[in-house]
Formats: C-alpha cells, sequence, structure tokens
C-alpha cells in the first residue's frame, strides 16, 4: 500500500543537503503522505487495519541488493542510510524521512541518482509495504522519475546550481509516470517540492526566479510544484557561488 501511494503523487517532498566545510555531509529526502491517510481510511479494508501509530528508525543496510543497476559506491553510500517513521492516524501525519551521510560533495550525485527506486524498495521495509498492489511493482517503480531527471545540477565547494536540460525536458511529454503526475496536478493536486540547502559559508551570489536566502546567507530553500515543472520549469533552476 505504501508503495502505490508514492506512486499516485498527491504528496509533498523536501530534500535537504547540509555541506560542512570538508565537503562532508547529510543529504535528506522527505516525503509528507499526510495527506494520503484520508484516503486510506475511505478505502478502509485490511490495509488501513494493519496501519498502527509508529514512530521508528529503520537501517537501510541491504536495501540496495535488490535495486537493479545500482553501482558499488551507490551501494556503500545507501548501506549507511536510516529511513525515519512517523505515522499517526488520527492526527493523519505520515512522514517518511531518508537520511544518508556522505564524505564527498560528488556523492550526492549519486543519490540523486538513484533517489526514486531507492525510495520505493525503501518503502517495502515498512507494514505493509511488501504487499504490492498492482501498479506497484518492481518493473513499475523502475519508471518513477523526479524532477531533477530533467536538470542539470552541479555541486562543488564554491557552486551548486541546477538548470534545465530542455533536450531530456522535451521528452516529459511522452512519459508516461510525468503523464500522471500533470493529471493530478490537472485534478488539483499538484506535487510540491522543496529544496533546502545549508552552505558551510555565506553565499556570495544567489540566482534563482523562486529562490530564497536567510538572512545569515548560509540557508538557501526552494519550493516549486509539479504546476511549476509543467508551466514554467525555470522556477526550478537556481545558481549559488560560496
Amino acid at each position: 500500500m505504501m508503495c502505490c501511494v508514492l506512486l499516485v503523487g498527491c504528496f509533498e517532498t523536501t530534500q535537504e543537503i547540509t555541506i560542512n566545510k570538508n565537503g562532508s555531509g547529510i543529504f535528506t529526502n522527505t516525503t509528507d503522505l499526510s495527506n494520503m491517510i484520508g484516503l486510506i481510511k475511505q478505502m478502509g479494508g485490511d490495509e488501513a487495519s494493519k496501519m498502527h501509530n509508529t514512530d521508528t528508525t529503520i537501517s537501510l543496510t541491504g536495501v540496495a541488493d535488490s535495486i537493479a543497476g545500482i553501482t558499488a559506491e551507490q551501494k556503500r553510500l545507501v548501506n549507511k542510510g536510516i529511513m525515519k517513521l512517523a505515522l499517526n492516524m488520527q492526527d493523519e501525519k505520515l512522514l517518511v524521512k531518508l537520511n544518508f551521510p556522505f564524505e564527498k560533495l560528488s556523492d550526492v550525485d549519486l543519490l540523486k541518482e538513484i533517489l526514486p527506486k531507492l525510495s520505493v524498495s525503501a518503502l517495502k521495509k515498512l507494514p505493509g509495504g511488501d504487499q504490492m498492489p498492482a501498479g506497484g511493482s518492481d518493473a513499475d517503480s523502475s519508471k518513477i522519475k523526479t524532477f531533477d531527471n530533467y536538470f542539470d545540477d552541479t555541486i562543488t565547494k564554491k557552486l551548486i546550481s541546477k538548470t534545465l536540460n530542455k533536450a531530456k525536458y522535451a521528452t516529459a511529454a511522452d512519459d508516461e509516470f510525468m503523464k500522471s503526475l500533470q493529471q493530478m496536478s490537472g485534478m488539483g493536486s499538484p506535487v510540491t517540492v522543496n529544496y533546502v540547502i545549508n552552505l558551510p559559508k555565506p553565499a556570495k551570489k544567489v540566482e534563482g526566479k523562486a529562490v530564497k536566502l536567510s538572512d545569515d546567507k548560509k540557508k538557501v530553500t526552494l519550493s516549486v510544484t509539479s504546476d511549476d515543472f509543467f508551466d514554467d520549469p525555470s522556477k526550478f533552476e537556481y545558481r549559488i557561488e560560496y
């Protein structure tokens, strides 16, 4: 059930990168599925009855073994990760946080590359996550994409940027998974994505339509939606010099 929820959209994700002075840091991806709790309750049945309040942390060691096409370096990064689950049926809150420490900035690109598949594989470790309904199999999850798939990311000790890849973006309209997200947006259920970057020192220059910079110039935030992706993808772009 959890994996099916991830596939249908109607959620909010926050991707946060915290960078230390030596280039190491923490990469976190939090998915807020709270909006789906009401739907799950309405559906009722065995799936709803199996979901109980919980606040737990799960090691991701071994999760990468079931992901096809993953490199040895990516497996090493995933094995160091943890998943935190906070579920409260009464308050209708469901948060799933994937947390990965990294040693060098290039590790962030490796994690982003496998994030869609990794999210589905990690959710299978949750109660009921192994009971995959139609549309939630590994074959289907391999087709899941994030908005990041259509942008070129750069992350170094001096520059962090996200730039639209026009050639890849031109194919988004033909992608079945992206079509489903666009349909959800059209029905009034857009997906929200928040990007948060915690810098090791104040930014020298920040550019971007939707970018916000903290007073101390060390925290950059960007909040965009699937509507923005289809209507004005340039809102996802940013350039940070620090």
